[in-house]
């Protein structure tokens, strides 16, 4: 009787503490604002690092695995995309170096980037869980191509062509995820998250403010704040 007593007490400690950590994983999608910060905002021509940058899309992948009970590792893919200031842009252009009326035809600013780190999980009751973490990894950004047009006083039309640029580099981002759940193992998720990145790009053309086309290397500071909301699954 005894050893069944204790065979039965160590089935139930095994089964507390496996189900303890359920679920294991998490996967999930999430769409929303991103917000440029620092000079991936600036509107400053001066700046070869101004980015004109304005509010724009985020697009997120993610999968959490749980390691122990409060704690588990995590990736990302994630994409984003924003519009090009280009009215700020052509008044720059032509308060610093043209003083003729210019037309500014930006594409978006657009990038996407792989991450992965620690993450602390806490539940919140049988149906909220919090998520906090640190994210390392790698982004790839592409610029906007511009074509700015105009007329000179004397007549003459002006035609210059600014072309997409590919810069990599170093990722961070520090975020937080709130899971609501609505089903057997479904969850609406609440994310939001700073990310920074300083990819270099290389052999980039840019006008000074002479309004001489230059060649250099150089780090763009891209940085943004997130906000998303998307649906998870517990797996």
């Amino acid at each position: 009787m005894k050893t069944q007593t204790y065979f039965l007490l160590i089935f139930l400690l095994i089964s507390t503490a496996v189900f303890s950590q359920r679920p294991k994983a998490f996967i999930g999608i999430s769409a929303g604002l991103s917000s440029p910060r620092s000079d991936f905002a600036s509107k400053d021509f001066d700046s070869t690092g101004a980015g004109f940058a304005l509010n724009g899309l985020n697009l997120n992948l993610m999968y959490a695995h749980r390691l122990f009970y409060n704690f588990g590792i995590t990736g990302c893919l994630l994409f984003n995309s924003h519009s090009f200031d280009s009215e700020a842009f052509r008044s720059e252009i032509a308060a610093d170096t043209i003083d003729y009326p210019l037309t500014v035809v930006p594409k978006n600013w657009s990038g996407g980037g792989v991450l992965a780190g620690p993450y602390l999980y806490f539940p919140l009751g049988d149906y909220f869980n919090i998520d906090i973490r640190t994210l390392i990894g790698f982004y790839t950004v592409y610029s906007p191509e511009i074509v700015v047009t105009g007329q000179k006083p004397n007549g003459e039309n002006f035609q210059l062509s600014l072309l997409k640029y590919n810069g990599i580099g170093f990722a961070y981002d520090i975020g937080t995820t709130v899971r609501v759940k609505f089903g057997n193992a479904s969850y609406l998720m609440f994310n939001a998250d700073y990310f920074s990145s300083k990819p270099t790009f290389k052999d980039v053309n840019w006008i000074d403010n002479n309004g001489e086309i230059e060649s250099g290397t150089f780090k763009r500071d891209i940085s943004m704040i997130n906000l998303t909301v998307g649906l998870g699954y517990a797996l």
